[in-house]
């Protein structure tokens, strides 16, 4: 007979196998598999993809690493650093249309910056160009790169860089010979996630840039979607899939700083670093203040209620299929089933990765995965549509998911685990009564962080979406594709106000736990 635990050991692994690997392989046969014809027609958007990731990264990394250092390294009060990173990533939580409209009123024709620069005759026009496509990027994942190396900063023993200064090494030395090697690792780590993500761009190059930027997350979808070319797709998707995981694997082969020390060596303040926190405030908190009001302004940038009263005088299904209320409801329960899904998952793969049985490595191949991707493997796939997108939603949710529960269950004590066993508490009740109240945090967290992506998810919704069947990041695309922007923006200031809100409730829990 199949012990209990074994079944469950068995869950998450049939999960990946039902849910990604049967549908890939599936729609792989069904589209004609791999075409080396199809990706030399798409060799420029191969090359354009490969060079805008680069170009974006090493812009993000050159603003990022100083701001590490700044977050990280100085004395500065920790009310200002606290603020500025929770700010900071902010963006990071936010979808990437949510983003583009900050930079559409900040950078747009009549936008803050455009008419700033008008009253000194200076006719300058950044949307729509390959300049606001690596704008939007630096602007999307410039936070991350801060959080990942100032952290890792932090970590950096005081004392190494104290007895350096003893033996008479200047600041450049120390930063140059101690320092940077020890960051390394978390600055490729940073480097890398960066390049992925803007590789995988899918909103910011439609609507920041606009068709005649394609990366291969575009390509995916316009054949997948608009031409219908399902080998092309397959064929571009196989060649993502295949570059991204060997970046994944490349990144995790150096160890970063985790380990913390009592002391912290903090330099002054510098004087550049107001400089910095400018350009910061022009690049990221000015557009992103501006996507959050977004549905109080105007087509000139004017405090306005029009956007609203649009919002809720105006049926909406005849631009996007589907009516408001069939918005919030298909998103709640997308976001909802395929949170709690994940997170099920996640608590049966975490249990035995963190006692050595190495589950990570399956339930993490969907990190290796774009959205696009994820979802084409279901295009030709003959179920509900609406399960399509809560399994979709629920792999793409995973990787985080999982990463915040297993850490939740490496802080419970073994003895604990033990004590439990040995007085005799069954599965669900030692569950119910030792392992959730320790992890409860953990788990709403996971669940926060998962609806929040899910509810914000863009490309593969719109991969997979059919009317009325669709959810709020999606809808906005579309307003702001057909140019329907005064009921996207006031449908975006809803979302920014509740994805904060979120954030900060989970800042909050972290702190407490701390």
């Amino acid at each position: 007979m199949i012990k209990r635990r074994h079944v469950i050991y068995i869950l998450p692994i049939a999960y990946i196998i039902f849910s990604l690997f049967i549908p890939f392989i599936l729609n792989l046969h069904f589209s004609g598999g791999f075409s080396l014809d199809a990706l030399i027609d798409n060799a420029s958007k191969i090359r354009f993809t490969i060079f805008q990731a680069l170009l974006s990264s090493v812009l993000t990394a050159l603003l990022g690493l100083p701001g590490a250092y700044l977050v990280g390294r100085t004395k500065i009060h920790p009310v200002i650093r606290r603020t500025f990173r929770v700010m900071s990533s902010i963006p990071f939580v936010l979808p990437g249309i949510t983003m583009a409209i900050g930079f559409f009123l900040v950078f747009g024709k009549n936008g803050v910056y455009t008419r700033f620069l008008n009253t000194f005759g200076l006719d300058v026009r950044i949307l729509y160009t390959f300049s606001a496509v690596l704008l939007g990027h630096v602007f999307y994942n410039f936070p991350l790169f801060i959080r990942i190396v100032g952290e890792a900063w932090e970590n950096i023993d005081g004392y190494v860089i104290e007895a350096a200064k003893v033996d008479g090494a200047s600041g450049w030395e120390i930063f140059s010979k101690i320092e940077i090697p020890m960051l390394l690792p978390s600055i490729l780590r940073a480097f890398f996630l960066t390049y992925i993500y803007t590789f995988t761009s899918f909103s910011v190059v439609l609507i920041l840039g606009g068709i005649q930027f394609s990366t291969l997350e575009v390509a995916i979808y316009m054949y997948s979607r608009v031409t219908f070319d399902f080998r092309a797709a397959a064929t571009l998707m196989i060649f993502q899939i295949i570059l991204i995981s060997f970046i994944g694997y490349f990144t995790s082969l150096k160890r970063e700083v985790h380990e913390k020390h009592h002391y912290r060596h903090l330099d002054n303040f510098p004087k550049w670093g107001y400089v910095f926190f400018t350009i910061s405030a022009i690049l990221i908190f000015i557009p992103l203040v501006y996507s959050a009001l977004s549905g109080f302004l105007d087509y000139y940038g004017k405090f306005s209620l029009e956007n609203f009263k649009l919002l809720f005088s105006e049926d909406i299904s005849y631009l996007t299929g589907a009516s408001l209320s069939e918005v919030v409801k298909y998103t709640l329960v997308i976001s909802t089933s395929a949170s709690i899904l994940s997170i099920l998952v996640s608590l049966f793969a975490g249990y035995f990765s963190v006692r050595g049985k190495r589950l990570q490595y399956i339930v993490l191949i969907p990190a290796a995965m774009s959205s696009v991707s994820l979802a084409f493997s279901y295009v030709l796939i003959d179920i509900p549509v609406l399960l399509k997108i809560i399994l979709v939603h629920s792999l793409i949710n995973l990787p985080i998911s999982f990463g915040i529960i297993e850490s939740g269950w490496r802080n419970i004590p073994q003895n604990i685990i033990d004590s439990a066993k040995i007085d005799g508490a069954g599965t669900f009740r030692w569950f119910s009564k030792v392992a959730f109240p320790l992890m409860k945090n953990s788990i709403f967290t996971a669940f926060v962080y998962s609806f929040t992506i899910s509810v914000g998810e863009t490309s593969g919704t719109l991969t997979l979406a059919e009317p009325p069947i669709t959810t709020f990041a999606a809808v906005v695309f579309r307003l702001m594709s057909s140019r329907n922007t005064e009921i996207a923006m006031a449908l975006n200031t809803f979302y920014f106000i509740f994805v904060v809100t979120l954030f900060i409730t989970i800042e909050a829990l972290r702190k407490e736990e701390h």
